[in-house]
């Protein structure tokens, strides 16, 4: 008798040792898996290179002002959202931010972000210089305003306030959109494709804030928001060398 309770008494402890390694074991899973959020979240900012890089190469072609402007507004913003997603995603004695400079830098990416998908807008629908400036201009001050006025949506009024500035652009401009349509079919699918996919994570992704559901879709919307913007720019490109082509271009290069 004496026997079979000992017996019962390690197989008890057999049972126990084995939960608390499992448990051990599923919390050193779930650290992996964020920290490997965490950095994939920060390394889906390299999707930007994408546009950034048809923005070189179409001022390098075409030597077009608008491409250098966007250029530069694209490293502003992906240095503001790397800045500001490295608070949370890298260990405190790496972060280059502080908390008292956090809501600071939590502004200035989501003005700069937020402005830039509609000054890519008028970029991709080949609004005209210098209506381009102009227009980026008035409306990302807007923008501005609505994220320094506090107890507002935010969110939602410059969601709507964009959507409906750019659907107006879309409209103006429907033969560029048209042409893009008829001649690279194959490149607006994939511009579809990805802005489509892009609004689904970033609708997934706004209703959270910085768990593991949140890292996980933001990172896919910066994939293929960024994506987008460089479909975009690639059809800008290939209907302005089909509209515009440059014959000389050595001579065009040697006269800047």
């Amino acid at each position: 008798m004496k026997d079979i309770f000992i017996t019962r008494n390690h197989k008890e402890c057999i049972v126990i040792n084995v939960l608390n390694y499992l448990n051990r074991l599923h919390k050193d899973i779930n650290l992996i898996i964020i920290i490997m959020l965490d950095t994939w979240l920060l390394t889906t900012h390299s999707f930007a290179l994408f546009p950034m890089g048809v923005f070189i190469w179409s001022w390098k072609r075409r030597k077009d002002a608008s491409s250098i402007f966007m250029l530069i507004k694209f490293i502003y913003a992906v240095t503001f959202s790397l800045l500001y997603h490295s608070h949370h995603s890298l260990p405190e004695d790496e972060v280059f931010t502080s908390d008292y400079d956090y809501d600071n830098w939590a502004l200035l990416d989501g003005y700069a972000c937020s402005s830039l998908i509609f000054t890519t807008v008028l970029y991709g629908s080949r609004v005209r210089e210098p209506q381009f400036y102009i227009t980026s201009f008035a409306v990302e001050n807007i923008v501005l305003i609505v994220y320094l006025w506090e107890n507002l949506n935010r969110d939602l009024i410059i969601t709507w306030y964009l959507s409906i500035c750019s659907f107006f652009i879309l409209i103006i401009k429907w033969r560029t959109i048209w042409r893009y349509l008829l001649r690279f079919k194959c490149v607006s699918f994939l511009f579809c494709s990805c802005g489509i996919t892009a609004i689904i994570m970033y609708s997934i992704a706004s209703k959270e804030f910085y768990n593991e559901r949140y890292v996980k879709y933001h990172s896919l919307w910066h994939c293929f928001v960024f994506s987008t913007a460089g479909w975009a720019s690639l059809l800008r490109y290939k209907l302005d060398e089909q509209l515009y082509p440059i014959i000389n271009r050595r001579e065009q290069l040697d006269s800047i």
